[in-house]
């Protein structure tokens, strides 16, 4: 389910994003904010701890669990897509 709605409100947090930019200054973006980012992260916390568990080896855990929210532009990636579009 956490998967799911990450990559849903992945999604919609995108197409929010862009028709921020296509709409005329000052128009707020309406998506879900920070929270897809927030539960990917979560999810994939939880993810690698059942993999590891069973024998799989996670080379560098916690960049696929910071991953997330990196990804979402309303999490960190929104600070990365502001600084390159001025």
């Amino acid at each position: 389910m956490g998967w799911l709605f990450f990559l849903g409100g992945l999604a919609a947090n995108y197409s929010a994003l862009i028709k921020a930019f296509k709409s005329p200054a000052g128009a707020p973006a309406r998506a879900f904010g920070p929270l897809p980012g927030v539960i990917g992260s979560i999810t994939v916390f939880w993810s690698v701890a059942a993999l590891v568990k069973s024998g799989v080896v996670i080379p560098w855990a916690w960049l696929w669990i910071l991953l997330p929210l990196v990804i979402d532009p309303f999490c960190a990636g929104a600070l990365v897509l502001r600084v390159l579009r001025k």
